[in-house]
């Protein structure tokens, strides 16, 4: 029997059929393009370069990013239910393409541009950063990068494409969303059902990130790229990773699914109308206080003030297309936030390495004032013609225009430019050291002499002979030995802990220095003996020690590693500061300041003893601060205070009585308090604070007949 629908009039009522369905989708309310977004995303994005300026006023500027996120995942995914919707389906391809053309171009050129100039007036740290950060920026893999990189994301000297982080999480979700939609959206009437399993995943992530950060997981993660575990700082990781970045994402979709609010049709209603307006007003105000008072370290970051983010960006998200909140879209959707909003991404992309070259991020406005000046018109002529030509087309529609011929000039002509612009980039950058640390000193000829450190009586006592070798640089003036030194054979296992004075110290061993002590290096930059607070400065810059959690076990671990017999902890870069905890100012030198630098001493002074070493609490030196390039903390006026430093070494003192059995007091070289030559010298100290070798040789030649007295 031959099919019915092969019947004339069957066929004839089918396209009817077809055809009513189709005038019906003609008439459905669609969302269109909705300004009222793009207003959002200029508060965010203006949120962003505030906090990469370094003001300290706005620290958690960095939580617009998450406004972003909601914002790309509720406009994608209603973009793809309405292609479902009008179409049937949804077309892949046509969606990448779509994005690679909003996204690559102005990218690209950007990562072109910055790189010339890194050529040509970039420092070796900066090329080194960038032999790193390339691959990992122009794959899309950004956020991956900085994961398994050393150096955490809001630590150390930061690199020209940090910024790049939340691009990758974007554009991988772009790349793997579309597919799973696919797969779990194919019909429309189960949307709602969609929406609400959406949101119970958004807070699950949510959930999962907050527990996480409170048990200090992961410390490991699999590096897909070396097929194997690797060690992962736990903030850093929480931060920047696709899988705890997500709940933006997902909760955006999930609305996209739930409201659209363009399909109202019926006259508004005064009251929904002002119940809308002051929900968008609670969040604009519950998004400020996170602007204001966020940390990108602190520990209420993943634990609530990201999530209270994610739901107050997806409530203004939700309201400003609503067709009734009409105070809401007169803001959001008025001309200046609109044009800002239409740049936002290109603000982004070219705002931050302007910055970083400019050294406009440590909180001044006048370096601040100078890098957009520099910034906004290099984006205004990207976003004109780059970005918005390639966007609509143009490149399509021009190559489409050409004869034949024209094809094997045209495509030579791309890949010659291209060559041209990226392989002399890719092998200069090749060529750049794998790895730059400002704190080395890459010199030689810097040796330790122990007759100098030792005294001729411990050197022949020991049966240690001097080194030979140069000394360009003087020696300390070391007084005869005193103490007969305890240790039963040479070298003695020594670990170096502390901030990152105590890094730079155990980077630059001096020549010869192996035959007396084996070293390891047990530093945590930037935390001293707190995880909790922030040091301020007077000048504008300020660092949260919320990241440090956990830093007295990795004292512990690398004085075990290294079967360390002394622990010499080296500090005081951060304990001469004011600090803030949980809103109240601690002045420096008042009661609860010292009381809480000494029971932080106490901590690391417990987990070192617990380890099996003794302890050595090297004296601060008077530190002279310079404002040089390559620092990744400006010269604070705290550390040129002798007052501040004597002070600290007072606490030191004390803590070192009042553990007598355990713990010793060490003298550190006395030139950098009265020799203005050495003090002031960046030969010995790179920035005026951290060591070089010529440094790390006089402090060792100041204490190591101290540190062989100790007895084990």
């Amino acid at each position: 029997m031959a099919d019915v629908t092969q019947h004339p009039a069957l066929e004839r009522l089918d396209r009817l059929d077809r055809s009513d369905r189709d005038r019906r989708r003609a008439e459905r309310p669609w969302m269109g393009y909705q300004p009222s977004l793009d207003g959002v995303r200029a508060m965010s994005v203006v949120a962003v370069i505030l906090y990469h300026a370094g003001f300290s006023w706005l620290h958690g500027g960095f939580f617009g990013v998450e406004v972003f996120f909601v914002v790309s995942g509720f406009l994608i995914t209603s973009l793809l239910i309405e292609e479902r919707d009008r179409a049937g389906r949804v077309n892949l391809w046509q969606f990448w393409l779509r994005r690679w053309r909003r996204l690559l171009p102005a990218l690209f050129a950007m990562l072109a541009a910055v790189g010339v100039w890194a050529v040509f007036w970039g420092s070796a740290e900066q090329h080194t950063q960038m032999r790193r950060d390339y691959p990992w920026g122009i794959f899309y893999l950004a956020n991956w990068g900085q994961i398994f990189s050393k150096v955490a994301y809001f630590s150390g000297t930061p690199t020209l494409f940090r910024h790049l982080w939340s691009l990758a999480v974007e554009e991988q979700w772009y790349l793997i969303w579309p597919v799973v939609f696919i797969v779990i959206a194919r019909r429309a009437d189960r949307d709602r059902r969609r929406g609400r399993a959406l949101v119970l995943v958004a807070l699950s992530v949510m959930a999962a990130t907050a527990v996480a950060h409170l048990a200090g997981w992961p410390t490991r993660w699999f590096n897909p790229f070396r097929m194997q575990m690797q060690p992962v700082d736990t903030t850093n990781f929480l931060y920047l990773s696709t899988f705890t970045r997500s709940s933006g994402l997902l909760l955006g979709a999930a609305i996209s699914f739930l409201w659209r609010p363009w399909h109202v049709t019926e006259k508004s209603r005064p009251q929904a109308a002002t119940t809308l307006n002051i929900v968008a007003g609670g969040s604009v105000a519950l998004l400020l206080v996170a602007f204001l008072t966020g940390h990108v370290s602190a520990g209420a970051t993943y634990v609530w003030m990201l999530p209270m983010v994610t739901l107050a960006s997806a409530a203004l998200v939700a309201v400003v297309v609503h067709p009734w909140a009409f105070g809401a879209r007169a803001i959001f959707g008025s001309r200046p936030m609109v044009e800002v909003g239409k740049r936002s991404y290109g603000l982004y992309l070219w705002t931050w390495p302007i910055s970083r070259i400019c050294n406009a991020y440590t909180g001044s406005v006048s370096r601040f004032v100078m890098a957009m000046v520099i910034a906004l018109p290099i984006n205004e002529l990207c976003y004109r013609f780059v970005e918005t030509p390639i966007r609509k087309g143009a490149l399509v529609r021009w190559f489409k225009s050409r004869e034949r011929p024209d094809w094997g000039r045209i495509t030579a002509c791309t890949v010659a430019s291209l060559l041209v612009v990226l392989l002399p980039l890719a092998l200069y950058f090749r060529a750049a050291p794998s790895s730059f640390d400002a704190a080395v000193d890459r010199g030689g000829n810097v040796v330790f002499d122990p007759g100098v450190a030792l005294g001729a009586s411990t050197t022949a006592a020991t049966g240690t002979q001097p080194v030979g070798g140069s000394t360009p640089v003087g020696s300390s003036s070391v007084p005869a030995v005193v103490t007969p030194v305890t240790t039963a054979s040479l070298p003695r296992r020594l670990v170096i802990v502390g901030d990152s004075t105590a890094h730079a110290l155990a980077v630059n061993l001096p020549s010869g220095i192996q035959g007396t002590f084996s070293i390891g290096d047990g530093s945590v930059d930037g935390c001293s003996v707190y995880d909790s607070g922030t040091a301020v400065s007077t000048r504008p810059y300020s660092t949260s020690f919320e990241r440090c959690a956990g830093w007295q076990t990795k004292w512990k671990t690398a004085t075990q590693k290294a079967h360390a017999q002394v622990a010499l902890v080296v500090i005081g870069a951060w304990d001469v500061f004011d600090v803030k905890v949980g809103g109240q100012t601690l002045p420096f030198g008042s009661a609860a300041n010292d009381q809480r630098f000494v029971a932080g001493i106490q901590k690391g002074i417990d987990a070192l003893v617990a380890a099996g070493a003794k302890v050595a609490l090297l004296e601060v030196p008077c530190m002279r601060p310079k404002d040089v390039k390559g620092a990744g903390v400006p010269a604070l006026p705290e550390r040129g205070n002798d007052q501040h430093v004597a002070h600290v070494n007072d606490l030191l003192r004390q803590v070192a009585a009042s553990n007598a059995a355990t713990t010793t007091f060490v003298t550190g070289p006395q030139q950098y308090c009265t020799d203005p030559a050495i003090a002031t010298s960046l030969a010995y100290r790179w920035d005026g604070v951290h060591a070089y070798k010529p440094g790390a040789k006089l402090t060792f030649e100041a204490v190591a007949q101290q540190l062989l007295s100790i007895a084990i």
